[in-house]
């Protein structure tokens, strides 16, 4: 069960007493809880029989289901991608529907709600579609969670949710982090999604060095926008000829897709002293430069390159500038301004990249509580890049981004679908000819599949054979390697002191199995040829959280 925060509390008697408020909590303390209660308390008193949870991504809503889940609360999720019959009757058993807001306004005329919670609710102003939601439904209950709200927004928002009432970092100081993430999903367009599959599909079937002038490609165009990808078939090079067929369809694509979400951040962040937009490309990083400068009221500068001189100006300016906009120049060796909001617009896949850049807020200057934001396109490489990045950082620093939303961008990556394959037990070759991926990217996809749990392996004749473990009935066809027939010995941790046990499969089983989850094991295998002894070394780097899962390792380590 969770147990509210004092803040929290207060919050949720603040919002029931109101009936009808907008609540401002910094970013990681809990904004959904709050929600979450306040809906419970009205359900617990009989003052409502059915609720609306509106949040503005897919990856959120997955995440906010799973937070009312664990709080008991009987909640659906709808989504925009089931039909419309389908959504019907899921209106009509729903007790608490949790959803985004262009699914809701598609379906006005089923929804029916005696209570709205609105999170990221700074959204709801002028055409957004939380704004036409809100002005269509009626209904006594309405609670907006925000981080932030603009001052030019905050009466429109007050006139269709409620009275705000704003809780600062320092009151809720022991509850977070020096510095908190945010991710924002930068979605491609239709055209521009069906042009990086055919990037990507041709990237599956190359060969050698054209797979990776394609993984640039794709890079270049989810990373950093089409402009990028025009930029670079406008060259006469390798790319230019692989692509050429394709240039006229690039050219008439947006150039900048994350624009739009780079203008919510500052929006949402709009109090900061100083921000660090951080580019792959110098020609993103002069457009930008150019759009900042012409369309808002902040005094901007850029970085880019290296030679010393000219270094030395851009430096200048950039202590007098409300927001940088920096490529890689900007990352190690100089000296920037201290900042309290970071912006990665072009995602790393390097760890040290990635930290070197967060060092730029880490300086004890500025805002107690300072952001970091990642632009991210979803089901790219930009994806791929951003988890592969955080997953090696996270070794160094910590990293405050929502452990759910981490999980729900690896879920949708690439990298993830290789995962798919695996319905039949396969080893890596096999899995990166299926795939059409690169060795890396298996590999990659493979290890952290087996931390998370979505699957094991076996050694066989193959090497280490990876399969689902919703598929694990498949390793029948490897009986030959689940067959034990000599002792093995493991060492396990039990609390302060290390346990060592030696035995047979049965003996093994029997004392490993009291003392499950494990989250590895490493197996000394003992082999007896006469009077001489032989040790093999099996490891297993993933949970073994069931007894089948024991069994079949134990089976194969032994055999």
């Amino acid at each position: 069960m969770i147990e509210l925060r004092p803040y929290q509390k207060e919050a949720v008697e603040h919002a029931l007493k109101l009936k009808r408020s907008v609540l401002v909590l910094p970013t990681g303390t809990g904004k959904t809880i709050v929600g979450a209660f306040f809906l419970k308390n009205l359900f617990s008193k009989g003052l409502i029989k059915r609720a609306l949870v509106l949040v503005p991504t897919r990856i959120l809503v997955e995440q906010t289901y799973k937070v009312y889940r664990q709080l008991g609360i009987d909640s659906e999720v709808i989504y925009g991608i089931h039909p419309k019959h389908k959504r019907e009757k899921m209106w009509k058993r729903a007790k608490v529907v949790i959803s985004t807001p262009e699914t809701v306004y598609s379906d006005l005329e089923l929804v029916k709600t005696d209570a709205i919670v609105v999170d990221e609710c700074h959204h709801a102003v002028g055409d957004d579609a939380y704004a036409k939601v809100l002005k269509e439904l009626e209904c006594d209950y309405r609670l907006g969670l925000s981080a932030y709200i603009p001052k030019r927004r905050r009466k429109e928002i007050e006139y269709l949710i409620g009275e705000v009432r704003e809780w600062s970092a320092g009151d809720v100081r022991p509850f977070i982090a020096e510095w908190i993430a945010d991710v924002f999903e930068t979605k491609f367009n239709r055209k521009e999604m069906d042009i990086y599959d055919e990037i990507d599909r041709r990237r599956s079937i190359a060969k050698g060095s054209e797979k990776l002038i394609f993984t640039s490609a794709l890079k270049f165009f989810a990373k950093d926008g089409a402009l990028a990808l025009k930029d670079s078939l406008s060259r006469q090079n390798k790319l230019s000829k692989l692509l050429d067929n394709l240039k006229n369809e690039v050219l008439k694509l947006r150039d900048l897709h994350k624009l739009k979400y780079l203008f919510r951040a500052l929006e949402l962040y709009e109090g900061f002293n100083k921000a660090i937009v951080f580019v792959e490309r110098v020609i993103i990083a002069k457009k930008l430069l150019d759009i900042l400068s012409k369309e808002t009221d902040y005094r901007v500068s850029l970085i880019v390159g290296r030679q010393r001189e000219r270094m030395k100006k851009m430096l200048e300016e950039a202590k007098q500038a409300d927001i940088i906009v920096s490529t890689s120049a900007g990352e190690e060796g100089v000296d920037l301004p201290t900042a309290d909001l970071l912006v990665n617009w072009s995602n790393t896949s390097s760890p040290l990249r990635f930290i070197q850049r967060h060092g730029r807020i880490m300086r004890k200057a500025g805002r107690d509580v300072k952001f970091v934001v990642y632009l991210v396109t979803p089901d790219t490489i930009d994806t791929d890049d951003l988890i592969a990045s955080i997953d090696q950082a996270k070794k160094i620093i910590d990293i405050n981004i929502d452990k759910d939303v981490l999980e729900e961008l690896w879920r949708k990556s690439r990298r993830h679908k290789i995962i798919e394959e695996l319905s039949v037990p396969m080893p890596v070759e096999w899995i990166q000819q299926v795939s059409g991926k690169t060795q890396s990217e298996v590999r990659f996809a493979l290890k952290k599949s087996a931390e998370e749990g979505e699957l094991i392996y076996i050694y066989t004749h193959l090497g280490r054979t990876y399969v689902r473990k919703d598929c694990l009935d498949k390793l029948k066809q490897f009986g030959g390697f689940l067959q034990p027939k000599h002792l093995g010995k493991v060492k396990i941790k039990i609390g302060k002191r290390m346990k060592t046990i030696v035995g047979d499969y049965k003996k093994l089983k029997e004392e490993l199995s009291k003392l499950l989850p494990l989250q590895k094991l490493e197996v000394t295998v003992i082999k007896k040829s006469g009077e001489i002894e032989e040790y093999d070394f099996k490891n297993y780097n993933f949970p073994i959280d069931k007894l089948e899962i024991l069994d079949i390792v134990l089976r194969n380590a032994l055999s």
